[in-house]
């Protein structure tokens, strides 16, 4: 159901300053605007088309493509318009102050994340303003399940509490800053990979065998390819190495697997097929930016507080 309210997301014309209301006809059906989150804004919603001139954000912004189709839409650049499709979960970022203007010609379905750059610097550790560039079209799980996660929080009132909500988005802040400050990589995926049968079959029986582990050996069989030439498919087609996707899938559940009654750091890394403890809370820190602990910890206060 739709709220009954407009986004409160800021866009300015880059020329003037003014404020522009570029998102007053979308259908906004999730917000944070009245949960006192300090310094970050989440939505969801939809919208009819999106056509504007030389606009910019005041805030950090992240948009992603939350439709089960691709989004077309052009850009303008320095050598004119260009095409960008942004895939299902597919991502786009505009830093604080960079104009844009875009031709979106569709309905889009998206989430929404805006960060003050004083506090995305802050929550970076950066001792003077980040250096951030545009992205287009960058599809990472970590940052899809972050603003996921946020959209949740958003939506039921942020249950979790506000550390929760910024041990998030430090996580998502630190992912923006891989992807799209200096040291980011610029070029594309190159093209090519597997084909979509092929794709479907493999993502199907890594999430089959995800508890027990599979190896690439075995995905590649069903890929019908050799070990070596399903890697670079399956890297051009998803855009990461097959251990790291998987990885990513692991600390995923085990993120959900925290949330349910009696839930143990043990158990749970032994459900999530990581050798011990403490691997898995090596490796979960560096995927979401808080201890599976800490996480935990929360969930279990917020239990006696409500005298469960």
């Amino acid at each position: 159901m739709a709220l009954d309210s407009q986004s409160n997301i800021a866009f300015l014309d880059s020329r003037s300053g003014r404020p522009v209301d570029a998102l007053g006809d979308a259908r906004i059906v999730v917000s944070s605007e009245t949960l006192g989150w300090p310094g970050v804004v989440t939505q969801a919603g939809d919208k009819e088309g999106w056509e504007v001139d030389d606009l910019t954000v005041a805030h950090h912004y992240v948009a992603m493509n939350t439709d089960s189709a691709s989004l077309d839409f052009e850009v303008r650049g320095p050598h004119g318009f260009r095409r960008v499709t942004l895939e299902p979960g597919g991502l786009w970022f505009c830093p604080a102050g960079d104009a844009f203007t875009h031709r979106v010609p569709d309905r889009c379905e998206f989430a929404a994340v805006s960060i003050d750059p004083v506090y995305f610097d802050r929550l970076v550790g950066a001792a003077k303003p980040a250096e951030l560039r545009r992205v287009y079209g960058a599809r990472t799980p970590q940052i899809e399940h972050l603003i996921r996660a946020l959209v949740v929080e958003a939506d039921r009132r942020n249950p979790s509490g506000l550390p929760f909500v910024e041990a998030m988005v430090t996580a998502l802040s630190l992912q923006i800053v891989q992807h799209a400050g200096p040291g980011a990589a610029r070029t594309p995926p190159a093209r090519g990979g597997l084909s979509t049968a092929t794709q479907r079959r493999v993502m199907e029986l890594i999430d089959a065998r995800l508890d027990r582990g599979v190896s690439i050996e075995e995905l590649a069989r069903e890929a019908s390819l050799s070990p070596s030439h399903f890697m670079r498919a399956f890297k051009r087609a998803v855009g990461r190495a097959p251990h790291q996707y998987i990885l990513a899938l692991r600390l995923d559940r085990a993120r959900r697997l925290l949330d349910q009654p009696g839930a143990s750091l043990s158990d749970i890394a032994l459900r999530t097929g990581f050798a011990d403890q403490a691997h898995f809370t090596r490796l979960f820190k560096r995927h979401f930016g808080v201890t599976p602990g800490s996480i935990l910890r929360a969930r279990v206060g917020r239990s006696s507080d409500r005298g469960e």
